[in-house]
């Protein structure tokens, strides 16, 4: 027997984003209702915020969303 497929709706969102104590321009990336990360714009770069805190840079919005959802999928 084959699975189905299931269809999964990523969704990509202007918000200010909390890293340390200061605010900055960012994104929060959701799979249906569960936020599954946070995006930062710091000099010039995104960074990934986890818990506050940035845990890498990359030079492309692509890439940052790429491995939150990477990440997402490997803990699921």
């Amino acid at each position: 027997m084959s699975k189905k497929d299931k269809k999964i709706e990523i969704q990509l969102s202007d918000a200010t984003v909390l890293v340390g104590k200061e605010k900055y321009d960012g994104y929060t990336l959701t799979i249906g209702k569960k936020i599954i990360g946070e995006i930062a714009e710091l000099d010039n770069q995104f960074a990934i915020i986890k818990n506050g805190n940035v845990d890498a840079f990359y030079k492309k919005l692509d890439q940052a969303v790429e491995v939150l959802i990477e990440n997402y999928n490997l803990a699921k």
